[in-house]
């Protein structure tokens, strides 16, 4: 395959920082976006061309889509478009920015890379924006129904908005969307998996779990699989991208095996969870909640088990299990010193 000029949003975080470092490993010429003030550092000593701009200033984001055209009508190649970027936050106050970023920011880059003459654009989603599960067996795909409308979760409701923006476009462009699950892996900046396996390292771990289920895979596999839908992708469709489906629990317990601590004793009664969050969003009101703030609570107790089925049959994606994508990401925070950092 030619060598293809790829422009990136998002390459400053964890799952597009992964993607340009394959994208340049096998070639390409990349492009990112970032903010003036974005730190870089992850990326340090790659053949990335930086361009200024912000997903809320459409201005900016016309200037790099009109460099990539100028850059593709120099090169006689077509340029294509990963919009990673997004604001993933369950934070309160965060709400309004959320729209701001994850919606109004996607139609400014849609419409700036529409009128820079676009080849091909893959846009991130995420599994909540394909919705849960409403019976305690079922298992959603690409063609089921979003439930998730009235959840009250700004992350959830903005990134539907934004990929229905992107389908949207599918009549006019050839758009291809991901939907990848709940991320793990050995981490370069602070996150909140990272300091989750902290805590539990340290002894400081929840006693006991939330009842939901979440569909998980590695860094890697989610950056081969976006990847695999820049080349492979069928236009106007979605691939969800998950390794497997885990309950809460058990990803608890699995943690605290590995960091050599005791998981959680019980499971949270689903009856009791509405209590819960009464009391959480109460206690979000005196002291804003940072780990896990009400929004984020409210998809603990969710099912959201997933069928990658389609990927792996039209993209050949093949990902690695999950127990050992955590025990690689358990041993690398180890290996830092990051499990002994103060939470």
């Amino acid at each position: 395959m030619s060598p293809r000029l790829i422009f990136v949003t998002g390459a400053t975080g964890f799952l597009c920082g992964e993607v340009v470092r394959r994208l340049v490993a096998r070639g390409d010429e990349v492009h990112a976006l970032a903010r003036r003030t974005a730190d870089t550092s992850t990326l340090a000593g790659l053949d990335v061309t930086w361009h200024p701009g912000d997903l809320t200033d459409r201005a900016s984001i016309e200037r790099a889509a009109w460099k990539m055209a100028e850059r593709s009508f120099a090169l006689r190649r077509p340029w294509d478009l990963i919009h990673g970027g997004a604001l993933i936050s369950y934070k309160t106050a965060d709400v309004e920015v959320s729209r701001a970023i994850n919606v109004d920011g996607t139609r400014h880059v849609l419409e700036a890379a529409r009128g820079s003459g676009v080849s091909r654009i893959v846009h991130v989603s995420s599994v909540v924006a394909v919705g849960a599960c409403r019976g305690a067996h079922d298992v959603l795909d690409e063609t089921s129904e979003f439930n998730l409308a009235d959840c009250g979760v700004a992350y959830v409701t903005t990134k539907r908005a934004a990929e229905e923006l992107a389908l949207s476009m599918a009549r006019e462009l050839d758009v291809v969307v991901v939907n990848p699950g709940a991320i793990f892996g050995p981490v370069e900046r602070k996150s909140n998996t990272a300091r989750f396996i902290r805590r539990v390292a340290q002894g400081k771990g929840p006693v006991a779990a939330p009842p939901g289920t979440i569909s998980v895979l590695g860094i890697e596999d989610a950056a081969d699989g976006t990847i695999r839908a820049l080349d492979r992708g069928v236009r106007g469709e979605r691939y969800l991208l998950v390794e497997s489906w885990i309950r809460t629990y058990d990803l608890f317990t699995l943690v605290a095996r590995l960091v050599g601590r005791r998981g959680p004793k019980v499971v949270v009664p689903r009856f009791t969870w509405p209590v819960l969050l009464v009391a959480a969003r109460i206690l979000d009101r005196l002291r804003p909640m940072d780990l896990a703030p009400p929004q984020g609570l409210v998809l603990l107790a969710r099912d959201l088990r997933f069928d990658a089925s389609k990927a792996r049959r039209e993209l050949g994606w093949a990902p690695r299990p999950f127990e050992q994508v955590l025990a690689s990401t358990v041993e690398s925070l180890r290996a830092r010193g990051l499990l002994d950092e103060p939470t």
